[in-house]
């Protein structure tokens, strides 16, 4: 064997072992709405490059049919290789999806290592743990009682958001509705859509039906936003949208505050 083929040979295992990692980070962890606004492209991308040009470039470079301790070398460099790719998977794992959080007015996308540890210790054990498999759908009201409540605020302002406290989590969806105070109708929000966004909503909403079922909410996280499609009479989600939602509910918001300063007729 020619040290080209050898390391095509090792370019195809490392193709083989990578595609099969890529589809369970992508499919589980990472839906194409949310692969966007995630920032997974670059993380993938480093992953990718050291994985497929560390190993099949240095098998090139020292591989020669005959050479004493070529075996050596070689597992030397299988092991740099699955150290290499064992590093990026587990910064992956470590800034993975973990919880899709309703709140007040919106959903946010929290990423696992933006969960507080504290609260996390004194989660319902059903919270404790980050989920391995995908981002888990909770809720986190905010407390009914004022003083509570309070405490709620100033502890977001110091930078200890709901959203991230595993403790303050409840079932989703279910008694808490909060979210669906703020959720415009599609319909509505197709009328109130840039072009491009337009088209993405309308598409992928006319895919569930009755678009009068139908209502859109923003997701929110620390590495960009997108849509989500949800039923109205109960909230469930139905589909993310890989769509900016930000434009739409200003204008929302606008068409509002001109409603609530029109003269009466």
């Amino acid at each position: 064997m020619t040290r080209w083929k050898a390391s095509a040979f090792h370019f195809s295992i490392s193709f083989a072992v990578l595609a099969g990692l890529f589809a369970i980070i992508l499919f589980r962890w990472y839906p194409p709405a949310l692969f966007g606004m995630a920032k997974a492209g670059p993380l993938l991308a480093v992953l990718a490059g050291v994985d497929l040009v560390l190993g099949p470039l240095l098998t090139l470079i020292i591989y020669r049919p005959g050479k004493k301790g070529l075996k050596f070398d070689l597992v030397v460099i299988v092991i740099l290789q699955v150290a290499a790719l064992a590093f990026g998977l587990h910064t992956i794992w470590q800034s993975r999806p973990a919880y899709i959080v309703a709140t007040t007015d919106r959903f946010h996308l929290v990423f696992a290592n933006e969960i507080d540890p504290a609260s996390a210790a004194k989660a319902d054990p059903e919270y404790r743990d980050a989920p391995w498999l995908g981002a888990r759908q909770v809720a986190a009201p905010l407390p009914e009682d004022p003083k509570a409540r309070m405490e709620a605020m100033i502890e977001a302002m110091t930078g200890l958001d709901i959203h991230v406290q595993p403790s303050k989590y409840r079932a989703y969806p279910g008694p808490n509705r909060d979210p669906m105070t703020a959720a415009i109708p599609v319909k509505d929000a197709l009328l109130l859509a840039p072009r491009d966004s337009r088209a993405i909503l309308q598409r992928m909403a006319r895919r569930h039906g009755n678009l009068d079922t139908l209502a859109l909410l923003p997701l929110k996280s620390s590495r960009g936003s997108a849509g989500v499609l949800v039923e109205r009479h109960n909230g469930a989600i139905v589909e993310f949208v890989g769509i900016d939602p930000w434009p739409i509910f200003d204008a929302a918001l606008r068409a509002r505050h001109v409603d609530t300063r029109a003269p009466d007729s």
